[in-house]
C-alpha cells in the first residue's frame, strides 16, 4: 500500500520560540540515530538529537530487542564495533560463536546499560541532546526541510537545520514533510505481526539443551494444559510456543540471570492505525502474562522465574518505507546484488514474520533456493543497501535511516535489524556533513565520496570480538 500525502509546509501561526540553530537534526534516538549523529558531529557539524523517550537506545530499549544475530559477520561495521566494544567493558554483552539455526554469531545486550553507552559516546562527540520532545510538523521552503516543529512539556517550539535525518522507524519526519511512502505487504497495511518481548528473571538455563524425552514431556504438560482450558492465547494454544520453550535462547549477559522470550504474535495490525496499535499493546501483555505462567509451571530451568518486565512499545517490525531516490528492492537482497553507491553491506536472512497467522512463515526452508541462499551467507555474501535510498524523494536536505529507509517489502525485512541500521545511520550522518562541508545537498553530493570516506572510517575501528 502507497501514500504520496504527507503534512508538507506547516505553517507555524503562535509564533513558538525558536529552540536553536543547528547544522544536523536527527530524529530518533535509537541505532540509527544514534548512529547518524555521532558521525555527523564527528565530521563538524553542529548536530542535535531529538528523542521522544527519556532515554536514548530505541527499540533495543523501549522494545526490548536486546538480540544480536548475523550469519557471517559482514554486516557488522564501522559504529556497531565501536558500540560493543563500549558495551563489552561494561560486561554488559554477550556473544559467541554457535553452530544451530544457521545462525552462527548470536548473543544480546543489557538493555540498561545500552542507555548509558549511547549517552557516553554522544557526549564525547558533542552531540546536544533534547529528550521528551516529539516532532510535529516540518517547515518546508522551495523543496527544502528548513527546521522541525517539536512539541515539548514546555510547549511548541521550532529547531531549524540545514539537514534533516529522519531516523524515527517510521518515517514520521518524512511523511510530515510530504514525502511518498508505502507500507504494508502489497495487500495489507500490516506488513509483519508485532511482538511484545518480555523478559523473565531468575532463571537458570539448563546446563544442556532438553534431550528428546524431555521435550516430549514438555508437549505433553503442554497438551494437558490446553485440554484443561489453562490457557487462552493462541501463542500457547497453537503450539508456537513449544518451538521456543525446548531451548533458553536468549540468555541476557552473565551478570543477569535473565531471558528475552520473542515469542508473542500479534497479528493483522495497521501499525499506523493508533487505535489498532493500543489493542495491540494489550494483546501482547496478555501473551506475555500467560507465557510467563507457562514457563514457570512447565520450562526446565524457570521454575522459580518471574515476570520481569514487558517492552514499554510494542515491538514493530516495519510501518511506513520512505520514498528515495534509489530503493533496495527483492532481487537486491535474494541476488546479493552490489552496488558502485553501496553505503552499508546487509547480509541477515529474508526474515518476514507473517501477520495472518501464528505459526507459518512464508519462506519454504526446505527449498533448493532457500538452502542455497543460506549457503551463499554461510560463505560471506551480503548485498548493498545504496546511498539515494537514504536520500528522501523531493526534499533536497532530508535523509533517512534505519527501517523506514526506501526498500521494498522483501528487502526491508532483511535490514531493519539492528546493525544495519547503525550502518545506514552511520552513512546518512556522514552524508549530511560532508554535503554541508561541500556545499552541496544530500542529493546532489557524489555517493562515491560518501563510500570512499564511509570505507575509511569503518577500517579504523578494530572489531569489538576477535572471532568477527
Amino acid at each position: 500500500m502507497s501514500n504520496a500525502l504527507g503534512a508538507g509546509s506547516v505553517k507555524v501561526t503562535q509564533n513558538p520560540t525558536v529552540l536553536g540553530h543547528f547544522d544536523v537534526v536527527v530524529v530518533g534516538g535509537g541505532p540509527a540515530g544514534c548512529s547518524a549523529a555521532l558521525c555527523a558531529a564527528r565530521r563538524g557539524a553542529q548536530t542535535l538529537l531529538v528523542e521522544q523517550a527519556g532515554y536514548l537506545g530505541g527499540a533495543t530499549v523501549s522494545q526490548l530487542v536486546v538480540v544480536i544475530l548475523s550469519t557471517n559477520g559482514v554486516d557488522l561495521q564501522g559504529v556497531w564495533h565501536e558500540f560493543i566494544s563500549r558495551m563489552k567493558r561494561q560486561n554488559a554483552v554477550r556473544l559467541a560463536l554457535c553452530a544451530d539455526e544457521g545462525t552462527p554469531i548470536r548473543g544480546s545486550v543489557d538493555p540498561e546499560a545500552v542507555k548509558f553507552v549511547w549517552d557516553e559516546l554522544l557526549a564525547e562527540a558533542g552531540v546536544a541532546l533534547l529528550h521528551h520532545a516529539s516532532a510535529t510538523g516540518v517547515l518546508v521552503e522551495d523543496s527544502t526541510a528548513k527546521g522541525l516543529v517539536l512539541e515539548t512539556v514546555a510547549g511548541t517550539w521550532v529547531v531549524l537545520a540545514r539537514r534533516v535525518i529522519d531516523c524515527t522507524g517510521d518515517g514520521v519526519v518524512a511523511a510530515k514533510a510530504g514525502v511518498p511512502w508505502e507500507q504494508g505487504d502489497g495487500e495489507h497495511a500490516y506488513a509483519m505481526a508485532l511482538t511484545k518481548v518480555l523478559r523473565l528473571g531468575n532463571v537458570r538455563p539448563p546446563e544442556r539443551p532438553l534431550d528428546g524425552r524431555a521435550i516430549a514431556d514438555l508437549a505433553a504438560a503442554w497438551q494437558q494444559a490446553c485440554k484443561a482450558g489453562e490457557y487462552t492465547t493462541p501463542i500457547i494454544t497453537s503450539g508456537r510456543v513449544l518451538n521456543y520453550a525446548k531451548s533458553l535462547h536468549w540468555p541476557l549477559p552473565a551478570q543477569r540471570p535473565e531471558i528475552a522470550l520473542v515469542v508473542s504474535r500479534v497479528l493483522k495490525v495497521n501499525p499506523l492505525d493508533p487505535w489498532e496499535l493500543t489493542e495491540a499493546e494489550r494483546e501482547g501483555r496478555e501473551q506475555a502474562r500467560q507465557l510467563a505462567h507457562f514457563y514457570r509451571k512447565y520450562v526446565p530451568g524457570c521454575e522459580d522465574s518471574y515476570l520481569l518486565d514487558t517492552s514499554n512499545h510494542i515491538g514493530v517490525r516495519s510501518s511506513r518505507r520512505i520514498e528515495g531516490l534509489a530503493t533496495v528492492t527483492a532481487r537486491d537482497a535474494i541476488e546479493f546484488r552490489k552496488h558502485p553507491d553501496g553505503i552499508a553491506r546487509a547480509s541477515w536472512d529474508i526474515d518476514v514474520w507473517p501477520a495472518d497467522n501464528f505459526t507459518a512463515s512464508p519462506v519454504d526452508r526446505q527449498s533448493e533456493a532457500y538452502r542455497q541462499r543460506k549457503a551463499d551467507l554461510a560463505a560471506g555474501e551480503y548485498y548493498d543497501i545504496r546511498y539515494g535510498s537514504l536520500v528522501a524523494k523531493g526534499i533536497d536536505n532530508l535523509m533517512v535511516a534505519g527501517r523506514c529507509l526506501s526498500a521494498e517489502h522483501i528487502a526491508q525485512s532483511s535490514l531493519r535489524i539492528q546493525q544495519t541500521c547503525m550502518a545506514t545511520g552511520q552513512a546518512a550522518g556522514t552524508a549530511s556533513a560532508m554535503s554541508l562541508a561541500q556545499g552541496t545537498s544530500p542529493r546532489e553530493l557524489d555517493p562515491l565520496v560518501v563510500v570512499a570516506a564511509l570505507a575509511r572510517d569503518r577500517e579504523a575501528v578494530a572489531p569489538a570480538f576477535s572471532f568477527l
